[in-house]
């Protein structure tokens, strides 16, 4: 799939605001899909246990998403739903939801 741009975001939600955090982000990818043509896929992840995979990340919800191309992920993150949820449950110290995240691109190309 030459071109297409992986995503993976992880958070770690405020004590106590896992299962809104969850909501928000059920909510978002549910939109990204329905909006974005350039959004093949969308998934909000909570991590599990597994005794195959012993290894466990601080970040309890991981954001996967698959688009066609580096300007499809650019129009994603300037969307107007993307921008609001990010300023309201990130980076308002009132209303944030997340303690910690990070997000990282990837792609099948060399």
């Amino acid at each position: 799939m030459p071109g297409h741009v992986f995503v993976v975001s992880e958070w770690l939600p405020k004590d106590g605001c896992e299962q809104e955090l969850w909501k928000q982000f059920k909510e978002l990818m549910a939109l990204t899909l329905e909006k974005e043509d350039g959004c093949i896929s969308a998934h909000a992840t909570k991590q599990i246990t597994h005794p195959g995979s012993p290894g466990k990340s601080k970040y309890t919800i991981v954001l996967l998403q698959e688009y066609v191309d580096i300007k499809s992920f650019d129009i994603h993150c300037d969307a107007d739903y993307v921008k609001s949820c990010f300023k309201e449950f990130v980076e308002n110290n009132e209303t944030s939801l997340v303690a910690d995240w990070q997000c990282r691109l990837f792609s099948e190309n060399e």
